[in-house]
């Protein structure tokens, strides 16, 4: 024989698991922070054929902003950008879940050399992205700039207001 509180258990837990996928997308969903929340910055990609392309940068640097990202983004400008910043360097491995966009990421050295290019990275896909050794700063940009403005392996990422890099005199010596 049932009690009443027996029902109320019943009730509180059946409530629960209809609860439950509801919260799970609340989190995903309502968590993202609005993109004007990270700090902007303009960096600039040095080409090794003498271009130098500028865009103005939001920059993911704490652990709350890398994992973010560009999830949810619908649309960015060509001009636009997002880095993601690691002191010291490290092993860094990208993936795009929940982004929307096509992106184009380029993982920079702490001598500020691109160092690996990955073009037209595919929306949502939770393959593993990265650089074979360490990194100090992955830039994402619009899928396509890098191949529509020649940007490569061996071409320097700049952040002028941050002094960075500090060797930016030392010649990034891949060949292209």
């Amino acid at each position: 024989m049932r009690t009443a509180r027996d029902c109320r258990i019943a009730l509180a837990t059946c409530s629960l698991w209809l609860l439950l996928p509801a919260a799970g997308r609340c989190a995903d969903d309502t968590a993202a922070m609005p993109l004007d929340s990270f700090p902007t910055e303009t960096i600039a990609v040095e080409t090794r054929s003498a271009r130098r392309h500028t865009f103005t940068a939001w920059r993911a640097e704490t652990p709350a902003q890398r994992e973010q990202g560009l999830m949810y983004v619908k649309s960015m400008g060509d001009e636009q950008a997002m880095i993601f910043v690691y002191a010291p360097a490290q092993h860094v491995a990208m993936w795009m879940k929940n982004t929307l966009l096509p992106l184009d990421m380029l993982f920079v050295d702490d001598r500020g050399c691109v160092v690996t290019v990955k073009e037209h990275a595919t929306p949502g896909s939770l393959d593993t992205i990265d650089a074979p050794g360490p990194v100090a700063l992955v830039v994402e940009l619009n899928g396509g700039t890098a191949a529509g403005r020649d940007i490569r392996v061996g071409d320097r990422v700049v952040r002028p207001a941050a002094h960075w890099p500090k060797g930016a005199d030392t010649p990034c010596t891949r060949s292209r």
